[in-house]
């Protein structure tokens, strides 16, 4: 059963990749001339801002008949611009509506697949059986007038996978690494360096991973996320370090070399906010010390209650944990106009159609994770299931002033 799982679980995500990049090749990358024109002219902005968009939750359980135990548990979300913005930017708007089209499409076939297979497995052998699950969560990296990027972060009972989407804001297109990056040869050594520090020690058969990784896997194969600071990668496991290390990340960032990346991406909103995937590090400078920092946000999760239990946070030297409640567990990196740090933690108190949440809020100063509020709140929700994606810093913390 858990090797069928997994070979299903590896399938549809695969699905999912080549699914997007041929929206990539495709719809969202078909530009007309005078649309090309307007893009060159307004190509950088005097002033970067930040985008509104929505996220939706979607959800299905399947039982067979009165049995107690779940047959599928299907759990996704999505990412779409806010209507507010689409007369503004009608190319980014019509790419992100047909990506969605796609990802809902792929989530809607894997349940079903999903159902079958588990109505077979329960029927053959119930007393064995366990649950199929499968999440989706798409997390906004960077939404401003410049770009817009996205995680998605696939977790099946065996496997985690992310894909990232970049785009363009003024012409809708699929970014590609080499439009952002002035010289892509320099960028093994200096991502080599980013993980070795944290897992090559004693692992000498495994120096030439990251540089065989580079020169054997095709540009349009590698998995990077344009943030606001610098670029991230996401490496599957055993592609640069052994299998047991997991899923491993690096962030090149723009202060450290600026010379790398070229200069439309690097103008970035003086405040932003950036969506965290939980259990997996995310890199910037919260100290001011032009060196980034690991940030992790992480939480037990009891599948039967389908809560998390636990919220863990560690960022350095610094650590923090607590008993938790929640049916969801959201975390944002805040970074203020003035240069503080804050995380944002937003967690669903239920499963009721007002889909109540509270608000944790933490500072990152002088490298101490400290809780400095909490309060409940439905600023986000916009009814059926949909949420404003928080890309505004002023909006939150306004929110917890008042």
């Amino acid at each position: 059963m858990g090797k069928l799982k997994r070979i299903i679980g590896i399938l549809l995500v695969l699905c999912f990749m080549v699914a997007f990049t041929s929206c990539g090749e495709n719809s969202p990358q078909e530009v007309t001339p005078n649309e090309t024109t307007q893009t060159a002219e307004n190509e950088i902005s005097e002033e970067t801002t930040v985008l509104s968009l929505n996220k939706e939750y979607i959800s299905h359980y399947e039982w067979y008949e009165d049995h107690p135990e779940m047959l599928v548990r299907s759990e996704y979300t999505d990412v779409t611009l806010d209507k507010s913005m689409e007369k503004k930017y009608p190319l980014l708007a019509k790419a992100l509506t047909e990506t969605s089209a796609m990802r809902k499409r792929a989530m809607e076939e894997e349940k079903d697949n999903f159902i079958v297979t588990a109505t077979e497995e329960f029927l053959n052998d119930s007393e064995a059986f366990s649950t199929y699950v499968s999440t989706l969560d798409v997390q906004v990296r960077r939404a401003d007038s410049v770009a817009v990027s996205i995680v998605e972060d696939y977790n099946s009972e065996t496997d985690r996978a992310f894909n990232c989407l970049n785009y363009d804001t003024e012409s809708g297109k699929l970014l590609a690494l080499s439009d952002v990056v002035t010289d892509i040869a320099k960028l093994p050594s200096i991502v080599e360096k980013e993980v070795a520090s944290r897992v090559f020690q004693g692992e000498s058969d495994v120096e030439t991973a990251i540089p065989d990784y580079f020169k054997n896997t095709p540009e349009e194969d590698i998995t990077w996320v344009l943030e606001y600071n610098g670029i991230t990668f996401y490496f599957e496991p055993g592609a640069v370090a052994p299998t047991n290390f997991g899923i491993q990340t690096a962030t090149v960032t723009f202060a450290e070399h600026p010379d790398l990346f070229k200069e439309k991406y690097t103008a970035v909103p003086d405040a932003y906010v950036v969506s965290l995937p939980l259990s997996s590090p995310f890199f910037t400078d919260i100290t001011g010390d032009k060196r980034a920092d690991e940030l992790t946000v992480s939480g037990n999760y009891d599948p039967d209650g389908r809560y998390y239990y636990t919220l863990a946070i560690s960022f350095e030297s610094s650590s923090y944990e607590a008993d938790w409640f929640s049916y969801d567990l959201n975390p944002y990196y805040v970074k203020t106009a003035d240069g503080d740090s804050f995380l944002y933690v937003f967690s669903e108190e239920s499963e009721t159609e007002d889909r109540q949440m509270i608000l944790c809020v933490f500072s990152l100063k002088n490298g101490e994770i400290k809780q400095i509020s909490e309060t409940d709140t439905d600023m986000l929700y916009k009814g059926n299931n949909v949420f404003t994606v928080p890309t505004d810093p002023d909006m939150l913390i306004s929110a917890v002033k008042n």
